[in-house]
């Protein structure tokens, strides 16, 4: 092989590397966009969590409230209050 042909040959193989790391590059702007996205979405759905868990707290607040009401309705064995104004 001359020198000639082995600097050809040499000049091929860094172009080919060159193109390598174009695409690499390439790619790794696709990860880098794609992460910024994902983190987007990983913070709308935290903020989402967030809301349903003060939701979910005011229903657990109703909810013992409501237990409580008939906790103290069964406790009378069913009776309702004495309405105002009337007599047994």
């Amino acid at each position: 092989m001359t020198p000639e042909e082995r600097l050809d040959r040499s000049e091929r193989i860094v172009e080919k590397q060159n193109e390598g790391i174009k695409d690499l590059i390439r790619v790794g702007r696709i990860v880098t966009d794609a992460q910024i996205v994902t983190n987007s979405q990983i913070n709308e759905l935290q903020r989402a969590i967030a809301r349903l868990t003060e939701a979910q707290k005011e229903t657990d607040d109703r909810l013992n409230v409501l237990i409580d009401i008939a906790d103290r309705i069964i406790r009378r064995n069913g009776t309702p209050p004495a309405e105002e104004g009337t007599t047994k």
